[in-house]
């Protein structure tokens, strides 16, 4: 595409390049083949998924660009506009270290463009959330919060944690939510809930504690 540029992703060069136009893709290399000793391999243009959330005032979904990258057998799960940028500021960003936020300047989910990415803080992010009439005071109000699922605090965090597809097939194993937060990019307080039986599944996958006790 005229005045795409493409780069290198952090900890994923050889394997994988981001653009500036928020396209992600794999790139021409040679892997090991048990029978032909190696094998060429093209690089493509990764499909990405959709990740939907209700907008809780206007009933509109909001999106969420999703990309797997799998390096060795090991599969990766990011949120396809913290990839971006990323790969185009130089700097990686980690929610609990940083506390930052990737958000889409123009609300488009759909349009991840460098040029259209912006690192906020939660505090500004909730007040953007507000201004552009996605929730309201009165939702926070009036919700029956007796219900919802003690996701906060360090222990929960810490617990390991399994990631299955809806089929029940295992995906990955992680050491604490926090671990399952930045290698997939899902909410850990989703991650949290989902785990605990408050919700079925979490962004397309089911959630299980694993019991260390015997």
């Amino acid at each position: 595409m005229k005045g795409e540029i493409w780069k290198y992703i952090p900890g994923f060069e050889g394997y994988y390049m981001a653009s500036n136009f928020g396209r992600v893709k794999s790139v021409d290399r040679t892997i090991p083949h048990t029978r032909l000793y190696s094998q060429f391999v093209e690089g493509r243009i990764l499909s990405q998924s959709i990740a939907k959330n209700r907008n809780l005032r206007t009933g509109e979904p909001m999106i969420d660009l999703r990309v797997s990258l799998n390096v060795e057998g090991t599969q990766y799960y990011f949120n396809t506009r913290r990839v971006i940028y990323q790969t185009f500021k130089n700097k990686k960003l980690d929610y609990v270290r940083d506390g930052l936020y990737i958000i889409n300047k123009d609300g488009n989910g759909y349009n991840n463009r460098i040029s259209n990415l912006k690192a906020v803080t939660k505090s500004e992010k909730s007040q953007r959330v507000f201004k552009r009439e996605r929730q309201t005071n009165d939702y926070l109000r009036t919700a029956d919060r007796s219900k919802w699922p003690k996701t906060y605090g360090g222990y929960a965090r810490s617990k390991a944690v399994k990631q299955y597809t809806l089929n029940g097939k295992l995906v990955a194993h992680f050491e604490s939510v926090n671990e399952a937060q930045r290698k997939t990019g899902c909410d850990p307080k989703g991650i949290s809930a989902a785990a605990k039986g408050f919700y079925a599944q979490w962004r397309g996958y089911k959630w299980k504690f694993i019991n260390k006790r015997k």
